[in-house]
């Protein structure tokens, strides 16, 4: 009889030990692949969460006022202000988006350590409008021109605003907001990784100011802010506000991640079914 008209037979554990070997090798992929296009969704999806997110314009970040309790008690509002819009809107609700159009590098003059390693990435929100509408980026203020002096009173200090808690960040990634001269030269305020030094800043009441805003990796940052002052009359002391920044990476990193896992994924797959096709070439075995 001619052994190759006999039916082939392979040992039941070999057919049994491919599949779980090769599934076992491609699922970490496919989860990987999988997770990498859930979290592009969600990074981009914050509208969807009953959140705003704001991307551009003219936006007070911090915008200090007070309401009237009752006769001669105030308390203080801390929101943020929608320039354009004129919204007043709770940070609790709201995402600050920092579009991959602000990614800078930090400069190569000493002065700047603060922001990183020279050449190192940083997200940046400019001090001046011209140049924010240039990147299509947030043009940030920081507004107490609701406090007015004839209530504020006499002998009254300054608004302190203060980063009272890091709530969480990417890895390796701070926050830090700083201003510049009229040479260039930097004197950072508040840096989210040395809260000792560098806590909060001081704006005088009727006041509107612009600062360098910087993030030093693209993710979320949860960031506790509070605002106090002394009015004549006695201190104020805002209640802490939760702010939300999400920096945007550009489109390319998340895109790439996603198309080389699953590649990766796609590999693996053709090689677990070309691992389990008989070679033209196999000797069968022989049914006794």
């Amino acid at each position: 009889t001619n052994p190759t008209h006999l039916p082939l037979t392979f040992p039941i554990a070999t057919r049994l030990s491919h599949q779980p070997k090769n599934l076992k090798s491609i699922k970490p992929m496919l989860k990987l692949a999988s997770r990498v296009i859930l979290l592009t969704f969600l990074f981009f999806s914050s509208e969807g969460r009953g959140q705003t997110t704001i991307a551009n314009g003219h936006v007070d970040i911090f915008g200090v006022g007070y309401v009237a309790e009752d006769p001669g008690a105030f308390d203080f509002e801390f929101l943020i202000h929608d320039e354009d819009s004129g919204a007043e809107l709770e940070p609790s609700s709201t995402v600050l988006q920092i579009n991959a159009t602000g990614l800078q590098s930090v400069p190569t003059a000493p002065e700047f350590s603060f922001l990183g390693t020279p050449g190192s990435s940083v997200y940046i929100l400019p001090k001046f409008e011209e140049e924010a509408d240039s990147s299509g980026v947030i043009f940030a203020g920081v507004g107490t021109e609701e406090i007015l002096p004839a209530d504020w009173g006499l002998g009254g200090s300054a608004i302190a605003i203060e980063l009272t808690g890091v709530l969480s960040v990417p890895l390796g990634g701070k926050f830090v907001l700083w201003d510049e001269d009229i040479f260039g030269d930097p004197t950072p305020l508040i840096n989210s990784s040395d809260l000792t030094n560098y806590p909060s800043i001081t704006v005088p009441i009727d006041n509107h100011s612009h600062y360098y805003w910087g993030f030093t990796e693209p993710g979320s940052y949860e960031l506790a802010f509070a605002a106090s002052g002394t009015p004549a009359g006695g201190s104020l002391q805002s209640a802490t506000q939760t702010y939300t920044f999400q920096v945007v990476p550009e489109p390319s990193t998340f895109a790439l991640l996603g198309l080389g896992a699953l590649a990766l994924a796609t590999l693996g797959l053709r090689r677990s079914s070309a691992q389990r096709r008989l070679p033209k070439n196999a000797v069968p075995s022989l049914q006794i």
